[in-house]
């Protein structure tokens, strides 16, 4: 949009540049003030269409000196531009309920939130009382308890006369906050347990973030398309020796199918820094399963996913059967504290799993389809021979 406005509206050849007396642009949606004729802008907006197809603007012109723009409604008086809260007609007042599972903290902040922004966005004096006489009863009717609310909105005076009065103070104050903290820790919100946690961890001068854990939406509603094996990526990866078993493992950032073919690559030009050519080059006969190559987790960050690479790698070839030849990797990875190696069977267990062949899956799932195929048989008398 940035190069769009540079070549198409402010360069010096741009016939209607001088009609356009103000422009602010927030991602795609634009508000600006126009001097001329409304058959002249009209021609403006056409002449923006025929550009380019996938850049389409659409117009809305003020109504009775009154404008929406994002969350804003500007209405023009007396020469200037007075601003308040906007909703739209159709905005249902419905925000997260205070009997959900959440920390409090953070259900407290969303109405500190839309607080703040009535006292930000309200010029005049009416319309700030209106919008937070309406928030009290929309949160009060999403079950916040009323005093909290009422304590909250009465609070709210102090606080931003001092924000509005002390602004570069409070933004320094904020990163003071935030240096405070040595280690920050990210783990699921149980509700009473987590409150405690957090509590105990700042006196050890960690603090404690909840992030969202397994719900029934996550594993029932799956609106993302299922991506085919080879398209997945962020990825830690396992592939095995065909004749004695052992694995490497390892992750990659790229496409899974990518990531198999420069390992291919890698064995084909007798690459010294690749695991697996060393392998074979130090037993002979040996071959690798590119079948058996399967992805055993998936993760977007990248120090985390280094992190589960080395769990796994502790997991095949733990840390005190370093010399016992159970991994072709040529290290290891981090460095992991010896608790982890408390979790090396669940780890394996999940590799076992995963280790399976395209081929073996479909042998084992036709032998399963077969043998539930004969119960359904013998249990509900339908004609056929038991054995």
């Amino acid at each position: 949009m940035h190069w769009f406005e540079k070549t198409y509206i402010f360069n010096e050849d741009s016939r209607f540049k001088e009609n356009i007396v103000f422009w602010k642009r927030q991602m795609d949606d634009v508000f600006f003030v126009w001097r001329g004729k409304k058959e002249d802008l009209e021609l403006f907006v056409w002449l923006l269409n025929g550009i380019e197809n996938k850049v389409q603007f659409t117009l809305e012109i003020e109504k009775d000196n009154f404008l929406p723009f994002l969350d804003v409604g500007i209405t023009k008086f007396e020469g200037k531009l007075i601003t308040k809260v906007y909703r739209k007609p159709t905005h249902t007042q419905q925000y997260i309920n205070w009997n959900s599972n959440h920390p409090k903290n953070m259900l407290l902040g969303v109405l500190k939130g839309l607080v703040h922004r009535a006292h930000v966005l309200c010029d005049r004096k009416e319309d700030l009382l209106e919008e937070l006489a309406l928030l009290k009863n929309v949160f009060v009717s999403n079950g916040y308890p009323e005093k909290l609310v009422q304590k909250t909105v009465q609070e709210s005076w102090a606080k931003e006369t001092l924000k509005a009065i002390l602004v570069g103070i409070e933004q320094d104050v904020e990163v003071e906050k935030r240096k405070e903290f040595c280690e920050v820790l990210h783990v699921p919100y149980v509700k009473g347990f987590s409150e405690g946690l957090q509590r105990k961890l700042r006196k050890l001068n960690i603090g404690v973030v909840p992030k969202k854990g397994e719900t029934l939406y996550s594993h029932l509603c799956k609106l993302k398309q299922k991506k085919e094996k080879d398209e997945s990526k962020d990825v830690v990866d396992s592939i095995p020796c065909d004749t004695c078993g052992v694995r490497y493992v390892g992750e990659t950032g790229q496409h899974f199918c990518d990531r198999r073919n420069q390992h291919q690559r890698d064995v084909k030009n007798k690459k010294p820094s690749n695991g697996l050519y060393a392998h074979l080059k130090e037993n002979k006969g040996h071959k690798i399963n590119w079948e058996g190559f399967v992805y055993l987790d998936n993760e977007k960050n990248w120090k985390r996913r280094k992190i589960k690479e080395a769990i796994y790698i502790n997991a095949v070839n733990p840390a005190e059967a370093m010399g016992s030849n159970k991994i072709l990797n040529l290290e290891k990875g981090y460095d992991l504290d010896p608790v982890w190696s408390g979790f090396n069977e669940e780890y394996r267990n999940i590799i076992a799993k995963k280790k399976w062949s395209y081929k073996e899956m479909m042998f084992f799932g036709v032998i399963f389809l077969y043998i539930l195929f004969r119960l359904s048989h013998i249990s509900f008398g339908f004609p056929g021979h038991v054995y």
